[in-house]
């Protein structure tokens, strides 16, 4: 199953797999979404479920908003960290499962973006750790592999695909799915975060960075974590890039939560 193109292998995923497990980062639901490989599967008639992973990131209220505009009831809120919602998501495979014809297998189909944590999600629904290889670094997962989980059901781990016509960096920052080593501008998707908080609530910003925000410009505000966190060039001029990655990594890495 080796190819240059992204589309190819996922075409591939949907055509082999009986059910698809698209997961979704919900910190960012909407963006981490991949519509045109959500309409592939409803084409070829495939069953899906959207695996909302990282739950314990968000606030309930965030849950709830996006449930209020979903069009679909097979959509499950999980944290694999927290082993939250992986029973209610075992349960509704083989649910779905049970109206497939009869084969040796089920076979269940995992995509999404690179790090939303699909690797995470098979691990957990087969059960044995580091069966699928994880790591907090994005595009970790290189290889396709089918890994055999409990009853009848095989799980298909590929890459995350980002599609073709978003290469915006500041979105792929935010998603999880570039290295903010690899960042041009790293500031701008520092800003893009901060800005986040600002729209949901600025007192989790202010408590992790330990500032008070008097101030609606991401700009200030990355100058004002800089300076708290000490990260000065010589003269003791703030570095804009050192506090831009240090913002970037803590939402990737989960530590700038935006639950209460």
């Amino acid at each position: 199953m080796k190819s240059n193109n992204p589309w190819r292998i996922v075409d591939r995923v949907i055509h082999e797999s009986d059910i698809l497990l698209e997961v979704i980062d919900a910190r960012m639901p909407n963006r981490t979404r991949n519509k045109k490989v959500e309409n592939e599967i409803r084409r070829k008639r495939k069953f899906l479920i959207l695996v909302i992973n990282k739950s314990d990131l968000i606030t309930r209220k965030m849950r709830m908003d996006f449930l209020r505009n979903f069009e679909s009831r097979e959509v499950i809120f999980v944290s694999c960290k927290d082993r939250i919602g992986i029973t209610s998501l075992k349960k509704m495979i083989l649910n779905l499962a049970r109206k497939i014809r009869y084969r040796d297998y089920i076979r269940v189909g995992v995509v999404g973006y690179p790090n939303t944590g699909k690797s995470s999600v098979i691990n957990v629904l087969v059960g044995f750790k580091s069966v699928a290889r994880t790591s907090p670094v994005a595009g970790f997962t290189k290889g396709i592999q089918w890994i055999r989980g409990k009853g009848n059901i095989m799980f298909l781990d590929t890459p995350g695909v980002i599609p073709f016509g978003e290469n915006d960096e500041t979105e792929q920052a935010l998603m999880s799915a570039i290295d903010p080593n690899k960042l041009v501008n790293s500031d701008i998707a520092a800003m893009r975060i901060i800005q986040l908080f600002l729209d949901h609530d600025k007192k989790i910003l202010e408590k992790f960075y330990d500032v008070k925000i008097e101030t609606d410009d991401p700009f200030e505000i990355l100058l004002q974590i800089g300076k708290r966190r000490n990260l000065l060039k010589k003269g003791g001029k703030i570095d804009e890039i050192r506090t831009a990655l240090t913002v970037v990594r803590d939402w990737q890495r989960g530590n700038l939560l935006l639950n209460l």
